[in-house]
């Protein structure tokens, strides 16, 4: 006579059951803090890689360097009498994380010589050089009466046009790119801002 019984259901051990109740609890909590973990690299990491591609903007103001113009002056506002003039530079300064307007960069001396002809023989008779001493990075001042650049850290001396005079410099006074574009609808000034190594004989730019 066969045994219809039904077969009993062996449970499983208890240490089985909070083994793979543990095991289930931890895959399910690593999931869940895997996502805000990656939302939180995405949003730390965009302002990074948004400031190295120049925050999406094109590169149509930028010189052959990849340099980008800055607006110095109206080109009304610096007489063509030779005589170099210090301006200062303005430009939008972002961080990882903030964007301030406005900013202070630096200066720049413009020199306009006289010219015959139109806006474009103006323009290539502009010539910018940096505020600082190729020497050892002081501040140089333009002495009027002297008619020369001089460097008051350590007594380089450099003429009008920018070439040494005296003192311990290696080089000239380093030259920036000039262009002649309107901006908020008059003819101004543009420069691409830069800055070089200084003590040495060559101008390298600082990358």
């Amino acid at each position: 006579m066969a045994n219809n019984r039904p077969s009993q259901v062996v449970p499983e051990p208890p240490e089985r059951r909070s083994f793979l109740t543990r095991f289930a609890a931890t895959v399910i909590g690593g999931l869940v803090a895997i996502f805000p973990f990656a939302a939180g690299v995405g949003v730390l990491c965009d302002p990074l890689r948004r400031r190295s591609d120049g925050g999406g903007a094109g590169n149509g103001n930028a010189a052959a360097n990849g340099v980008k113009f800055l607006p110095v002056c109206p080109l009304d506002q610096l007489p063509d009498d030779g005589v170099p003039r210090r301006f200062s530079l303005m430009a939008d300064v972002t961080d990882a994380w903030s964007r301030r307007l406005g900013q202070p960069i630096g200066a720049v001396y413009l020199v306009r010589a006289a010219a015959d002809g139109g806006d474009d023989e103006a323009e290539a008779k502009i010539t910018a050089f940096t505020t600082t001493c190729p020497h050892l990075g002081c501040a140089v001042e333009f002495n009027p009466d002297a008619s020369q650049f001089e460097c008051p850290c350590h007594k380089s001396g450099f003429a009008p046009d920018g070439h040494q005079v005296f003192g311990p410099s290696r080089r000239g006074l380093d030259t920036l790119e000039v262009k002649l574009e309107p901006h908020a609808g008059q003819p101004t000034v543009w420069v691409a801002y830069q800055r070089f190594r200084t003590g040495v004989p060559t101008k390298e730019p600082i990358v």
